[in-house]
């Protein structure tokens, strides 16, 4: 039998369990289960459109991706056409503006 002089306490058990909510698939299963529940005709345009939104957000991803792409282009032709300004053998437009009175 130990001696003992101070009491330790015991660790606390705890029976969490964490719960995760997918907005987006209660709100689809909860327009599933109203089309089924209506009737055939109310499911078939709900699906028209579930995938008329899809194509839209893929539509909108292509365009964003797109603009980026031209964006990237013309800054890159800014900077050639600045390099070129500046960085040139032949003519350096410091000294132009220079030595113009």
């Amino acid at each position: 039998m130990a001696l003992t002089f101070f009491k330790l306490p015991k660790h606390k058990r705890y029976n969490y369990k964490p719960v995760y909510w997918d907005k987006a698939k209660e709100e689809r299963e909860k327009r599933m289960k109203a089309a089924v529940e209506e009737n055939h005709e109310d499911y078939a345009s709900a699906l028209r459109d579930r995938l008329e939104m899809r194509w839209k957000r893929n539509t909108t991803a292509a365009s964003r991706k797109n603009a980026n792409m031209r964006l990237v282009v013309i800054l890159f032709v800014i900077f050639m056409v600045v390099y070129f300004l500046f960085f040139s053998n032949g003519t350096n437009i410091w000294e132009y503006f220079l030595t113009t009175p």
